[in-house]
């Protein structure tokens, strides 16, 4: 009778865990279709195709490991090391979560946070970058705004030049739109940016304009600078969330581990 149980708890956990991971590799998969590709959905894949295998082969696997000390190092290593990424997972989604939260002052600078551009046309991240800037700007008509982001592979016009023709189409003045064309990562954004705050003697507390899951990080990068930072989170399109939202476990990581 134990052996008929233990033989359905196993059956139960592996079908589970099979349906889990497939839905994963779906999951990662969707943000292809928007042409969305990069380290986070590739490492979701990835993932879930080792847990799909571990499952589907647990028989082969568990046969091996009863016959070999070594298979059960390894096994219990890969089950160890599964469980410590996805409760280092947990942890960095609760830190990104908490990033959010922090209203900006009517007097804090706006600095929206570049993406990529296809071309001339703004990837769905950095609309929804646009939309939520140019829906602050609107509710706070004296504050200024800096666009931040350099040009790229694949783009025909710099991040700053479309995110200020965006914003100027959503009815923002122009003269309240300073650019900063030259940064290529979320730190050379607010350096640069800090930069043009301070030739135009402006609050260097700073509304920081991005994605919810990268305002944390985009924090305490300000802080670094010596800034009070605050947040107006764009909500990333869900579409996509996959393969932002494992891109930044993997750049919240390094950041976090490597100072």
């Amino acid at each position: 009778m134990n052996m008929k149980l233990k033989k359905k708890k196993h059956f139960i956990i592996r079908t589970f865990a099979t349906v889990v991971a497939l839905a994963g590799i779906i999951w990662f998969c969707i943000p292809f279709h928007w042409n969305v590709h990069n380290v986070g959905n590739i490492t979701g894949i990835a993932v879930c195709t080792a847990v799909l295998l571990a499952s589907v082969f647990y028989p082969q696997i568990h046969k091996k490991c009863s016959a070999s000390k070594t298979w059960r190092i390894v096994w219990r290593g890969f089950l160890t090391v599964f469980v410590l990424g996805m409760v280092w997972s947990v942890i960095l989604t609760g830190l990104m979560i908490s990033g959010m939260t922090a209203a900006p002052p009517k007097q804090a600078t706006v600095v929206v946070l570049g993406s990529k551009v296809s071309g001339t046309v703004p990837s769905a991240d950095l609309r929804v970058r646009i939309e939520a800037a140019g829906a602050y700007l609107k509710a706070n008509p004296q504050a200024k705004c800096i666009v931040s982001g350099g040009q790229g592979a694949g783009e025909l016009k710099t991040e700053a030049s479309v995110m200020k023709e965006y914003l100027v189409k959503q009815g923002i003045d122009s003269s309240r739109i300073l650019t900063e064309d030259q940064s290529t990562t979320t730190e050379e954004n607010l350096k640069n940016s800090l930069q043009i705050i301070k030739k135009n003697s402006l609050s260097d507390d700073l509304a920081i304009v991005t994605d919810e899951y990268h305002e944390f990080r985009a924090g305490k990068i300000a802080q670094n600078l010596g800034v009070k930072s605050y947040a107006v989170s764009a909500h990333t399109p869900w579409y996509i969330f996959s393969a932002c939202w494992a891109r930044e476990l993997l750049a919240l990581t390094k950041f976090l581990i490597i100072p």
